[in-house]
């Protein structure tokens, strides 16, 4: 049985909003991921000759969509899923639901830079930092909405709560971890991302 007051019909109506406002950022940041895959310029007579050239140029572009599509993607569905057993809200739950949806909007543009300047030292450093950000926020809002079950159903388990808290820090840290790497291999930095994959899988 739940334990969690049910809402009226207008602060139901704020809660969907929220979920609706946040789907909608996230949409948004993909679709300008996209954006920035332009077709190459050139005669159509060199088509045949220099299209393949041209769109190997463009590989780091491709990369980069391919890897904030399947971040953004990966925090949408951990928000999807933190949002089920989140139940109602209050105005500092807004107000870091906000904050996370900043980063998530923000994301477009340290991809752009990384794909412009791969395997940098400053921009896999500061994609990272984005990344790891955005994953902080996340774990803030998990945090400030279990604690003491504050927005939360009272029943729901505790060793959950501390398990889906520990998974909501592992992007965050092995982000953090490796802007430490690129300091010395931005390539083995960003090779160190699919860490994260391994260890949502064990924990």
């Amino acid at each position: 049985m739940s334990l969690v007051p049910e809402l009226s019909p207008e602060k139901k109506l704020a809660f969907d909003r929220i979920i609706f406002f946040s789907d909608a950022v996230f949409a948004i940041a993909i679709t300008l991921l996209a954006l920035e895959l332009r077709v190459p310029e050139m005669p159509s007579t060199q088509v045949a000759t220099e299209m393949l050239r041209q769109l190997g140029h463009m590989t780091p572009k491709f990369i980069g969509f391919v890897l904030s599509f399947t971040v953004i993607g990966i925090f949408w569905h951990a928000h999807h899923q933190d949002f089920q057993y989140i139940k109602c809200w209050d105005r500092r739950l807004i107000l870091i639901n906000f904050l996370l949806l900043l980063f998530v909007a923000f994301l477009p543009f340290p991809t752009a830079l990384l794909d412009t300047y791969p395997a940098q030292q400053i921009t896999v450093s500061f994609y990272s930092g984005t990344v790891a950000a955005l994953g902080m926020a996340r774990w803030l809002m998990w945090q400030y909405a279990t604690r003491g079950h504050r927005l939360v159903d009272q029943n729901l388990d505790e060793q959950f709560i501390a398990r889906i808290t520990r998974r909501t820090l592992i992007t965050p840290t092995i982000f953090l971890l490796s802007i430490g790497i690129a300091f010395f291999n931005p390539t083995l930095a960003m090779l160190s991302w699919c860490l994260i994959a391994a260890a949502l899988v064990v924990s």
